[in-house]
């Protein structure tokens, strides 16, 4: 099955895993979980980054996301935030927000709005992250406080005018993440929470051998960092989850946090159990927010898409991109009307 497939699978049912048939052996200890935010800090014990792979709009996600940041054993001493969802052309406005100054919101907005990619960053929980970093600063001292680096490639919208130039930007956009993590995070000896979605960073290249055909790519942020940096990234993945893995997990109380490697996964797999690839060759640790019945979907307010020019803009950009969103575009105005 091709990865994209997948993808399409647990983007359908939430945040999910799918188990062999029969489940765990008898002979084989059942997976341990741990309270997550304890089991994240006691990560950074030996990883410089620790990321977190989303599934994009997760309302379960990021409220684990917000329960770790107001933990005051998160990154005691401070350190980094780097997000998918902000450009970083605007690097200087979160800047300022986050460390209390007053920023209107039409110029905030463009952080998330104005990415390579358009719409998704619209669920309110992405303006939500950046309201709880800046009101957790508010309670650090100033060497302790976090810091948010965005991490899609600084595009200028008002120079995009063809598909071709855009998908220049789009195919850069790991490279450029991973530029940002060498020279603001490690080059600097701090540490950082990534927070990404889950096809950049986990371990991509699992797939590769089960693709038919096989598919050309270019490498994702996680491999990219592991390439130059093995074992310095502690991936977990917060996503695929299914009903067949409630079952075995009925006793557990979310967020909790399971490491792969301890054997009681070894028969997981992200697809039928045939052909393949097991889920402990993704990543290190798996993340439990909730049965799939739980999970929910963060979803925009429909009054953003009554600015008019808002709205003319992203049509425009829909159609430089080929298209994918029109049918969300289409709902979305036809819901105004």
């Amino acid at each position: 099955m091709e990865t994209d497939s997948l993808r399409l699978l647990a983007s359908t049912i939430g945040i999910a895993v799918i188990s062999s048939i029969g489940g765990w052996s008898a002979e084989r200890q059942a997976p341990v979980p741990h309270p997550a935010v304890p089991a994240i800090v006691e990560a950074f014990a030996n990883h410089r980054l620790v990321a977190i792979g989303e599934t994009h709009r997760n309302q379960q996600v990021h409220d684990f996301i917000v329960l770790l940041l107001q933990d005051h054993t998160f990154l005691p001493e401070g350190g980094d935030l780097v997000v998918e969802w902000g450009n970083a052309r605007y690097q200087a406005v979160i800047d300022r927000y986050i460390a209390g100054d007053s920023v209107p919101h039409g110029e905030l907005v463009a952080v998330w709005r104005d990415t390579v990619n358009i719409l998704v960053w619209d669920a309110p929980v992405y303006e939500r992250f950046f309201d709880t970093v800046r009101s957790v600063n508010h309670n650090r001292s100033l060497n302790a406080r976090l810091r948010v680096l965005l991490a899609d490639p600084p595009i200028d919208w008002s120079a995009i005018h063809d598909r071709s130039s855009w998908e220049r930007i789009a195919a850069s956009r790991d490279r450029f993440a991973a530029g940002v993590i060498e020279s603001e995070v490690l080059a600097r000896n701090r540490r950082a929470l990534l927070m990404f979605g889950s096809g950049h960073v986990e371990n991509e290249g699992a797939f590769d051998r089960y693709d038919k055909p096989r598919r050309k790519r270019l490498p994702n942020l996680a491999e990219l960092l592991q390439a130059r940096h093995p074992g310095l990234t502690f991936l977990v993945l917060a996503d695929w989850m299914t009903p067949e893995l409630d079952v075995h997990l009925a006793g557990w109380h979310p967020p909790a946090l399971a490491r792969l490697a301890d054997g009681s996964f070894d028969d997981v797999h992200v697809g039928p159990p045939e052909g393949t690839l097991l889920l402990k060759d993704l990543a290190d640790a798996f993340l439990f927010l909730g049965p799939t019945r739980s999970l929910t979907v963060s979803t925009p307010s429909p009054e953003i898409y009554r600015d008019r020019a808002y709205m003319r803009e992203l049509v425009r950009r829909n159609a430089i991109q080929g298209g994918a969103n029109t049918a969300e575009l289409n709902r979305l105005q036809a819901s105004l009307r």
